[in-house]
């Protein structure tokens, strides 16, 4: 067998992540909403990263060239030595099939497949070829990877139908998850596999059954996504929406970017540890220098927010402010720390880590620690990354909480794609592409126009005036907005409703099903009539309720008197003190068309706040005028250290009548300084990373405490506490719902610099 030649280059100490190109060749992109399939079978990691993307100095490859990446990377793997002395790759010369068989057999072996000696010439034209070529074809066809006999046209050049060929070839043998049936039928994925569902037009016409099925499975693979927009295919159906160009040719650089999207399907991975990002989970790897899967290797993993790295290390190297991903002990190799498989990896799922965060993985002995002198390879997750989770709901939603609108003006609403319990996520049940929905507005004339009838829909004309359709599509953020409004005003003298607009939703491409929209606040998901999902909005912004309608109006009759009051205290959670802490509560009046409706009469009162002795608000009972933004704020102080829970409510004549309506109140946590919780967990109601305070416990019994960085931190589930930093504790809070996180604390002093320990158990309800 030749020599396999690697060009390398020195240490793997201080790495980064990097990225291929994200197409193969130029295409136009896919028209936004269009139902084309997906590739199914994409590598969800790759071979390029870390050392095998470093600059291999080829004077005609810029960093910006579009195959910079995959040319360095084939060049540090040994797939290509470069052109000429070496210093030049030669980007744009077309690849020959004799070419081809070296790099793919090149290539084989550094995706872990032992070719053979050549027996003997399996083609009829290849014995003037030189000596590696001629070797490198003898073993492709002796281990089935291409067709033996005839003639093999080594000097041709090679065409992108060819190159899918070889390609398949190559993955057969090297990747568990392509596979040849006895059949000959090409299989991809786990276990039996999966025939490619997709194909281009162009390729099935002009070629073979078979040739055209591995065209179609490296599409399926991410390998390719054709080279030029299918003239005249319609959109949303098979066959794809691209042109393949099967008898196109292939330069250098085309080849390049075909074999490092190949080897992400096989086991290559660059010397030493490298860390990929694979959705949730890491992804860890460890090569020998022949880029061998080395087993049974400990590897310790650890981490920081991205925004904190500096931190992490002191000015000797060893480490800081990190947080264990791996392991008993921070940046040190111990027997919690995992082994790597026998295929040299630690399987995606053991290593959960997140965005934002920079990771560092690294392996060796038994008790060895981070210092300057260790190894590291360093992966900078960023926000994003993730692979985003397919829509299983929809959120429509809208600011307008008034019963009428103004003739002349719009409400907007919003549509939000969620995953779960209403995560917010950005594509839709295909997990890939956006969602698109189908808005359906009618538009009804009002009958009889009752002036001073805003608490129930007025009658409204037996037949729409009119009925428009719209398609809206999500965007980045899995987000669509549309906006409804009226015709114009037939009689602006007539002040009095004037139309009515259901609105109503269905899914159209991509979306979750109309049973599962939900309207505003509501918990249970809306119900559908005909496929459309009605939209409620105004005081019936609800799945409750019984009808779907703007009212759009000139009535002015009970401006100023009928409304709606919110009320919104300034803190829910304040530190009681005995020389007085104080608050504020802010109260809001907005009529029915949602304008502010100034100087109208509130009443706050300060009722139920419990506490022995009883402490002193200075509130006791307050009238107050709203102002011309229609609200008022009450700002008062409540003497006494007692912990204990406030009960604001307040009240107003809303119709005029002389008897305020039915109270509206807020509660206020007023707490006291925390001390030793003994051991007894007490429940996180809220916290502020910016002051280092927590307020824990239940109502009416809340505790501030204060930490700083003297003090010490655990961090894990009830039963697996351990050991953790200030800022791994810090980013734990925020992963940790408030109605989800309990606290321990231990006071080993009386005073504010002593050293505290806070113990946060997280997964508790």
């Amino acid at each position: 067998m030749p020599q396999l030649v690697k060009k390398r280059r020195s240490g793997w100490a201080v790495l980064a992540a990097g990225a291929l190109v994200a197409s193969l060749l130029a295409v136009a992109a896919s028209p936004v909403g269009a139902d084309i399939d997906k590739a199914d079978h994409t590598a969800a990691t790759s071979a390029c990263v870390g050392d095998a993307l470093g600059d291999q100095m080829f004077t005609d490859v810029s960093e910006g060239h579009a195959f910079a990446d995959a040319i360095n990377c084939i060049a540090y793997y040994g797939v290509t030595n470069g052109t000429g002395d070496g210093s030049t790759y030669s980007p744009n010369q077309d690849v020959t099939r004799a070419q081809m068989a070296v790099f793919i057999a090149r290539a084989a072996g550094v995706a872990g497949v032992d070719l053979d000696d050549p027996m003997g010439d399996e083609f009829d034209d290849i014995d003037g070829v030189w000596a590696e070529a001629r070797d490198a074809i003898n073993q492709l066809a002796d281990a089935g990877m291409i067709s033996s006999g005839g003639d093999y046209r080594p000097d041709d050049v090679l065409t992108r139908a060819e190159m899918a060929s070889f390609l398949v070839g190559l993955l057969v043998e090297a990747s568990p998850n392509v596979k040849m049936s006895s059949s000959g039928e090409i299989r991809l994925g786990a276990g039996s596999g999966a025939v490619a569902d997709d194909w281009f037009a162009d390729a099935r016409a002009a070629l073979p059954r078979a040739n055209d099925a591995e065209v179609s499975a490296i599409y399926e693979l991410g390998i390719t996504k054709g080279a030029s927009a299918a003239a005249g295919a319609e959109e949303g159906k098979a066959p794809l929406d691209f042109d393949y160009e099967p008898h196109g040719t292939v330069d250098r650089g085309q080849m390049a970017a075909f074999i490092t999207r190949a080897l992400a399907h096989t086991s290559a991975r660059p010397e030493g540890v490298s860390a990929q990002y694979a959705g949730d989970d890491l992804l860890v790897s460890v090569r020998d220098a022949d880029f061998a899967p080395v087993a049974d290797a400990v590897v310790d993993v650890f981490s920081i927010a991205t925004s904190d790295a500096d931190l992490a290390f002191r000015a000797n190297g060893t480490c800081a402010e990190v947080d264990n991903v791996a392991g008993t002990h921070e940046c040190e190799i111990d027997n919690g720390d995992d082994e790597t498989d026998n295929d040299g990896n630690i399987s995606a799922g053991s290593l959960t880590v997140g965005e934002g965060l920079t990771v560092w993985a690294w392996t060796g002995g038994t008790g060895d620690t981070v210092d300057g002198d260790t190894d590291l390879f360093r992966l900078d997750i960023p926000k994003g990354a993730a692979s985003a989770e397919m829509a299983t709901r929809v959120h429509v939603s809208t600011d307008f909480s008034a019963t009428l609108v103004h003739v002349g003006s719009s409400v907007v609403y919003t549509v939000q794609l969620q995953s779960g319990a209403g995560k917010a996520t950005t594509v839709g049940t295909d997990g890939e592409k956006p969602a698109t929905f189908e808005v359906l507005l009618s538009t009804y004339a009002m009958a009889d126009g009752t002036p001073g009838d805003e608490t129930e829909n007025p009658t409204r004309g037996a037949t729409a005036l009119s009925v428009s359709r719209e398609r809206i599509t999500t965007d980045a953020e899995g987000k669509a907005t549309f906006s409804v409004s009226a015709p114009a005003d037939p009689d602006a003298s007539a002040k009095q409703h004037k139309f009515q607009v259901d609105v109503s939703i269905r899914p159209v491409d991509n979306a979750p099903g109309d049973d599962a929209f939900y309207i505003a606040d509501g918990t249970t998901a809306a119900t559908a009539a005909a496929g459309f999902v009605p939209v409620r909005s105004g005081a019936n912004n609800d799945a409750s309720s019984p009808t779907a309608a703007l009212v759009f109006s000139t009535d002015e009759s009970n401006r100023g008197t009928a409304g709606v009051l919110t009320v919104k205290t300034a803190a829910e959670f304040v530190l009681a003190d005995a020389r007085g802490a104080s608050n504020s509560v802010t109260v809001k009046i907005v009529d029915q068309y949602g304008d502010p409706i100034s100087g109208t009469s509130v009443t706050l009162a300060s009722t139920g706040d419990t506490g022995v002795p009883a402490p002193v608000t200075t509130i006791g009972r307050a009238t107050r005028t709203t102002g011309r933004d229609g609200t008022r704020t009450f700002r008062y102080e409540r003497m006494g250290a007692v912990a204990g829970t406030q009960t604001l409510s307040v009240t107003w004549d809303a119709d005029g009548d002389g008897t305020d309506e039915t109270p509206i109140t807020e509660t206020v946590q007023w707490a006291i300084i925390g001390g030793s919780t003994a051991g007894t967990a007490v429940a996180i109601r809220e916290f502020d990373t910016e002051t280092n305070t927590i307020f824990a416990g239940g109502d009416g019994a809340v505790a501030m405490y204060t930490y700083d960085a003297n003090d010490r931190f655990d961090v894990g589930a009830a039963g697996s506490v351990a050991s953790s930093s200030y800022a791994a504790f810090e980013r734990q809070l925020y992963k940790s719902p408030s109605t989800a996180g309990n606290l321990n604390v231990t006071i080993t002093g009386g005073r504010s610099s002593a050293v505290n320990t806070f113990s946060l158990i997280t997964g508790v309800s």
